[in-house]
């Protein structure tokens, strides 16, 4: 089976609405081409969501800008082209999203996703996240930054470690 476009899902997802019993139950399945993507591929998208969503450019330099509302909508979003035949335009990711929240198909799809994998999704999303937060915000991470920025001797950034580490313990 091949993909189908968002907009001919909407028209089909209307029909199916309007129609008594298990029509829309069926209809939804019918879209749910898989129950499992494998872990490899999970992080991969996990991690383009944290480069897209974290990260904004300034000519050649790159900053740190963290965007949580953008990385719901892909988080939203990838679960629906990993598990679903929908075909989103990743050019118009933000109006695909609209098209299909506003008719409620959106927490359908959703729901239909197994529990499992969404969970999965979803805690290796929020790894990735702590993992960018701890490698980008700590005390040793900023240190190891500076060092290398500045070409800082590791005698110096041990000794401010050390001393910091110390300060913490006292604390």
């Amino acid at each position: 089976m091949g993909k189908i476009s968002t907009d001919a899902f909407i028209r089909e997802y209307g029909v199916a609405a309007k129609q008594k019993g298990t029509a829309m139950e069926t209809f939804i399945k019918k879209h749910i081409v898989t129950d499992y993507v494998d872990f490899l591929t999970k992080c991969v998208y996990c991690d383009n969501i944290i480069n897209a969503t974290c990260y904004i450019k300034d000519g050649d330099r790159e900053f740190v800008k963290i965007n949580s509302t953008n990385r719901y909508l892909f988080f939203t979003m990838r679960l629906i082209e990993l598990y679903t035949d929908i075909e989103i335009d990743q050019e118009k990711v933000w109006e695909e999203y609209d098209k299909l929240n506003k008719v409620g198909a959106i927490s359908t799809l959703m729901n239909a996703i197994p529990e499992v994998e969404y969970a999965e999704f979803s805690t290796i999303l929020n790894m990735k996240m702590d993992d960018f937060r701890d490698n980008s915000y700590s005390v040793t991470a900023l240190f190891y930054n500076l060092k290398n920025s500045l070409s800082i001797s590791e005698e110096v950034i041990n000794s401010v470690i050390e001393e910091l580490t110390k300060q913490e313990n006292n604390e």
